[in-house]
């Protein structure tokens, strides 16, 4: 299974952008992982940037406040359901900073909820890419998570 985050980039903190390295780097010890970049204009040329990095055979996925909350647990559980399917590719997407446009959420119906909390982009990929991670170890009884 690969994974895609697409996500609409600022100024990146070189701080968090460390700690988001160190988790991609152990995601892909299980997975084909990466994280794509982009920059944007207006809501529009966001739309049409995420469009031009989507495939017509993947599996999008909006990281969106309204979207549906996961426990830990659940979410894992998504994910190994996801490899048990045979997906080929989920791609996980963070929209910019006035949400997602109409056209988007219509195209996409799935939609996955981080935290009812507002996060900025980098902090959303941190903890994507943590949560990703736990499950993951999860998945394969690697002591990570603990409950």
């Amino acid at each position: 299974m690969n994974i895609k985050l697409i996500y609409i980039s600022k100024n990146k903190s070189n701080n968090i952008e460390l700690l988001v390295e160190d988790y991609e780097k152990k995601i892909n010890h299980f997975i084909s992982y990466i994280s794509v970049g982009l920059k944007n204009k207006n809501q529009k040329s966001e739309s049409d940037l995420i469009l031009k990095n989507i495939k017509s055979d993947d599996l999008v996925i909006l990281l969106d406040e309204n979207g549906k909350e996961f426990s830990t647990m659940d979410f894992s559980k998504f994910i190994s359901n996801k490899m048990m399917n045979r997906t080929k590719n989920i791609v996980f997407v963070i929209g910019g900073a006035y949400g997602f446009s109409i056209e988007l959420k219509e195209k996409f119906k799935l939609k996955i909820s981080l935290s009812k909390l507002t996060f900025s982009h980098d902090m959303a990929r941190l903890f994507f890419s943590e949560q990703l991670y736990r499950s993951l170890t999860i998945i394969n009884n690697i002591p990570y998570h603990n409950q």
